[in-house]
């Protein structure tokens, strides 16, 4: 099926996923005193792993033929990237986590014109994500009140989450995981670092002290269900349709709801400082995702 521009009904789906995906960090962190961020993590991976080996079965498909060398490291890079964001929302407001974390795309950019050159190297990205970056440097040095004061600590935990989600990307970009249905790599994602997360849960920062309330089984729902399976699965469906520099140009809104939901939610109040930074860092985001005319994809 021929990509078609992004119609009405498809930018207000989209929404709501890249809403789903900005929620997450107020989601994590509303709970983290009732259960430790890794088991938290663990239990996301393990459950969204189970739920789309229902889909996969529903849908008649094997998702094991996949090369096993890359989806190994696909699997450590995934568990390390939701590891040290969760341990990092432990430590730090979720509107910097949010802002912070959405630094992903411009490392992506960057791997993808200078590392594995299957990109342009284009001046106006590059000082795009320059830009983006002096804001990740200005909103770690603000600070925050209300759920707990971010700290540096916590905000670089953070961006190595962010680190790790771009090196992910370049993997697959990569090796012949590229070739595989969007679906079949997240499911190798999820799969892959069950293991490995839940080896985390038994160190003693891991912890399976669990305060078990409403609040934390929604927290956990929505994780596992509306974002490590729902969401996903809707926004690579949008990719395999529209265009995807029309998808990939609607990534800004994830930071901004973040910060929303940190704020409504969470009741924290951010500084002029995380301001200027997380506009220079959302500026910069749409910067790398712009397209030259006549060049959708």
């Amino acid at each position: 099926m021929p990509l078609q521009p992004l119609t009405s009904r498809a930018i207000l789906i989209l929404i709501l996923v890249f809403a789903a995906f900005g929620a997450q960090q107020a989601a994590v962190k509303a709970v983290v005193e009732d259960m430790a961020p890794l088991t938290q993590t663990f239990l996301r991976s393990l459950g969204g792993t189970a739920l789309l080996a229902l889909w996969f079965v529903s849908q008649r498909r094997n998702p094991f033929r996949a090369p096993t060398g890359p989806s190994m490291l696909l699997g450590l890079l995934f568990a390390l990237d939701f590891g040290f964001l969760y341990l990092g929302l432990a430590l730090t407001s979720a509107a910097h986590a949010a802002v912070i974390y959405y630094t992903a795309p411009m490392m992506i950019a960057l791997g993808a014109m200078y590392i594995i050159r299957d990109e342009p190297v284009r001046r106006f990205k590059v000082l795009g994500i320059l830009f983006a970056f002096l804001g990740v440097a200005l909103t770690a040095f603000s600070g925050a009140r209300g759920s707990g004061a971010a700290t540096l600590a916590g905000d670089l935990l953070c961006f190595a989450g962010a680190v790790c989600w771009a090196a992910t990307v370049m993997v697959i970009r990569a090796t012949r995981l590229r070739d595989l249905d969007a679906s079949v790599v997240l499911f190798h994602q999820l799969f892959g670092s069950v293991p490995l997360l839940g080896l985390a849960t038994l160190v003693p920062a891991g912890g399976w002290v669990i305060h078990w309330s409403p609040t934390l089984v929604a927290s956990l729902t929505f994780q596992t269900v509306g974002v490590a399976f729902l969401s996903y699965l809707v926004f690579f469906a949008m990719l395999r349709r529209h265009y995807t520099s029309q998808v990939s140009a609607m990534n800004f809104l994830a930071p901004l709801f973040g910060v929303v939901f940190a704020i409504v939610l969470l009741g924290e109040r951010q500084n002029a400082l995380f301001w200027v930074g997380a506009a220079a860092i959302v500026g910069g985001l749409c910067v790398v995702n712009q397209r030259r005319a006549g060049h959708p994809a």
